[in-house]
């Protein structure tokens, strides 16, 4: 049955993670006890798709900044912006997708976003999903021998392999915002400031290496992780509709952008808070 909450009508998506959010327009200006109401569900359900909302950058950009300041990315930041707004991915023949790789967003940043955005533009005739993973449930579904493990742990996120950010912004403004962002230290298992819950916190694209193990050790220990995380068990596969929206909360959840559509067109409009 939906929960019909502060008129919200909300219906799970799947077992882990994953709310659909109906009887609302993110167009209005939202009083405060909704988007509270919002907030707790984001905190139960970590993924919410709102359908036929058909935003434009401006309504998106509103609604977003209700959860948190306007994130800047920090090859932006190098460079001094210091504002940021809708951007929009487009991927197509010549300009290829890089973001299907399982990832929390720039979890590389020491101030990472909090909560990630998506709406849908324009989207292939097939194909083009989004899959998030739970990563509360990654933690509680290691053993309790692990746990003790990986909680004292803390990890180093870089950059990854740089390529899709040479491709998108050029090799020099890559190396120069690597010098200023060379690498953060983050703990294996993070504690949500709202929940209180402990998440697994390490992801394939963006963790490099364990602090305090030998290097073989660190990768065998990453690998098990971001393997682990990959459990269809502990994810939702969202299959997208023109004019869709969705907010996640990055902390506790990854995602990859199905990239089976190729070389059909596929655009997003994206913000990110913090």
């Amino acid at each position: 049955m939906p929960d019909t909450t502060a008129g919200l009508d909300v219906r799970r998506l799947s077992g882990t993670l994953g709310a659909e959010v109906r009887a609302i327009s993110l167009r209005d200006d939202l009083d405060e006890p909704v988007v509270g109401k919002i907030r707790s569900l984001l905190d139960e359900h970590l993924v919410l798709v709102f359908p036929d909302q058909h935003l434009d950058d401006e309504e998106h950009l509103a609604f977003a900044l209700r959860f948190g300041a306007p994130y800047v990315h920090p090859i932006g930041r190098t460079f001094g912006r210091e504002t940021a707004g809708v951007e929009r991915i487009v991927d197509d023949a010549e300009h290829p997708p890089f973001q299907d790789k399982w990832h929390t967003d720039v979890s590389w940043d020491p101030a990472p976003p909090t909560y990630g955005t998506l709406r849908a533009i324009d989207l292939p005739s097939r194909g083009g999903d989004t899959i998030w993973v739970n990563m509360y449930a990654a933690y509680d579904c290691l053993s309790p021998t692990m746990q003790k493990m990986v909680e004292p742990l803390n990890a180093v996120h870089d950059m990854g392999s740089m390529q899709s950010f040479i491709d998108k912004a050029g090799a020099e403004a890559v190396a120069k915002t690597r010098q200023q962002f060379p690498g953060v230290a983050h703990p294996v298992v993070g504690i949500h400031p709202s929940t209180g819950r402990p998440y697994l916190n390490v992801n394939s694209e963006f963790t490099r290496e364990i602090e305090g193990l030998r290097s073989d050790e660190s990768v065998a220990l990453l690998q098990i992780l971001t393997e682990h995380a990959r459990n269809p068990n502990l994810q939702h596969r969202h299959a997208w509709n023109v004019g869709e929206f969705v907010i996640w909360d990055e902390r506790c959840t990854q995602h990859f952008a199905v990239a089976d559509y190729m070389p059909e067109r596929r655009e997003m409009g994206r913000v990110a808070v913090v």
